[in-house]
C-alpha cells in the first residue's frame, strides 16, 4: 500500500486503520492500547507488527504500529488535509527512519543522525 501520511508529531506511534493493517498483513500481538486522537477522540486498537513499513525510501522493519478502527470525524479531518484516511505515522517512526518533519516546508527531509 503506497500514499501520502499524516505524520503527527505529537503520536506517540503509528495508528492504522484496522482495515487496512488487514489488507497489508500485520501480524496481531494481542495486547491492547488507547490513545486520544488529534480531534480529541479516544482510539482504543490492538498493537500489531508491520513486517515492512517504508517512509520516503526508508524501510523499516517488524515497526509497531497500533490498529483501530478509524470513524468518521479522524477520516474526515485526514481527507480534509489531503491525506490517505487509514494511517497516520507517529514522530518516532519518522525518527528511526533518519527523517524529521520540516516545520518550515510541511514535508520531510533526511537527517544524518536523530538522537532521541
Amino acid at each position: 500500500m503506497e500514499c501520502t501520511a499524516l505524520v503527527d508529531t505529537g503520536a506517540a506511534m503509528t495508528v492504522i486503520d484496522r482495515e487496512a493493517a488487514d489488507s497489508i498483513g500485520v501480524t496481531y500481538t494481542g495486547r491492547r492500547r488507547s490513545l486520544v486522537s488529534a480531534t480529541g477522540h479516544k482510539l482504543e486498537g490492538e498493537v500489531v507488527i508491520i513486517k515492512e513499513l517504508n517512509i520516503e525510501g526508508e524501510v523499516l522493519d517488524y515497526e509497531k504500529a497500533l490498529a483501530v478502527e478509524f470513524d468518521d470525524e479522524v477520516r474526515k479531518v485526514l481527507r480534509s488535509l489531503g491525506v490517505d484516511e487509514s494511517i497516520i505515522v507517529g514522530f518516532a517512526t519518522v525518527g528511526l527512519a533518519g527523517i524529521i518533519p520540516d516545520t518550515a516546508t510541511g514535508r520531510l527531509k533526511r537527517v544524518e543522525a536523530f538522537l532521541f
